[in-house]
């Protein structure tokens, strides 16, 4: 963006803000309206409610060539009273990098499951999951339990950290026909989503337990390479079906920037039927789970 349009953006985004808070939302009671000719808080007491002082904010609303810190940039989202994606859009205005928001509580994922099952379930013969910041798996679909070995029985005594199922669980592990090759791509793109999050002590916490845990993580991990999740080919020995050849793509969530939809495609059309057939395999299997319950 054009530095002088980004600024008049910035200044036409705050002003605009400024405008539609009233004193009392915005804490500042017995102030006298009378006097106001327009609705909406003055500059000098956005400067005040933010700890700036009245010309430099002045500044910021004239569009002119100043730069902005973090903190400012939160002191003034806080006065303005923000909501997240005003906050993401006011720290894009100001040329800075947006801070990423903390994980999410078990709260917040008990709600949010739901919805997120329902998405990968719509891919009925690719697998797919969605994992967290820190690489845990949050949902998978029914063929992406198959083709992993991501059973219900299983995963229940069993960390449900990608990064450890691909390092220390056998089955997981052994779904890999090149395993050293796979896990360094895989460790690759962690290693690029962990640049945006080095400050997340959970992130340090399962490298640590890695390091200690499995030799060949050190290995990989001391190589420093990087690459995105998305476009990898990776080649799975399942031991029902046999070879499939898979591609990743990689989907962001606009809502939530520590959600990743991962979903796989099928390399060539035989390895799309190994899929399908992996698919009616999955599907019988939890029928016969359902009988045998009944």
């Amino acid at each position: 963006m054009n530095e002088n349009l980004r600024r008049k953006e910035l200044a036409d985004f705050l002003k605009s803000r400024r405008k539609r808070l009233t004193p009392e939302e915005a804490g500042l009671s017995g102030t006298d309206n009378s006097r106001r000719r327009t609705k909406g808080l003055r500059r000098e007491e956005v400067a005040v409610l933010a700890g700036i002082s009245l010309p430099w904010y002045t500044a910021l609303e004239q569009g002119r060539d100043i730069r902005v810190s973090d903190s400012v940039i939160d002191s003034l989202a806080r006065t303005l009273k923000l909501d997240r994606d005003e906050r993401v859009h006011l720290y894009m205005l100001a040329d800075r990098k947006v801070p990423l928001n903390p994980i999410a509580d078990g709260e917040y994922w008990e709600k949010a499951n739901p919805e997120l099952q329902r998405i990968v379930d719509q891919y009925t013969h690719l697998p797919a999951y969605a994992i967290d910041g820190q690489w845990n798996l949050l949902v998978w679909n029914q063929t992406a339990a198959e083709l992993f070995g991501l059973y219900p029985s299983r995963m229940r005594d069993c960390a449900r950290n990608l990064l450890w199922l691909l390092f220390t669980d056998p089955v997981f592990r052994g779904r890999f026909a090149n395993w050293e090759t796979s896990a360094g791509k895989l460790l690759a793109a962690f290693r690029t989503a962990y640049a945006r999050r080095m400050e997340d002590p959970c992130l340090s916490e399962i490298i640590g337990s890695l390091a200690e845990a499995a030799d060949d993580f050190n290995a990989i991990w001391e190589r420093h390479d990087v690459q995105c999740l998305r476009d990898n080919l990776f080649q799975i020995q399942h031991p029902h079906v046999g070879a499939i050849d898979i591609l990743s793509n990689a989907f962001y969530a606009a809502e939530h920037d520590d959600i990743t939809l991962v979903l796989y495609t099928p390399a060539n059309v035989i390895d799309e039927e190994r899929l399908k057939h992996l698919k009616n395999r999955s599907k019988q299997m939890l029928a016969e789970a359902v009988s045998l319950r009944a």
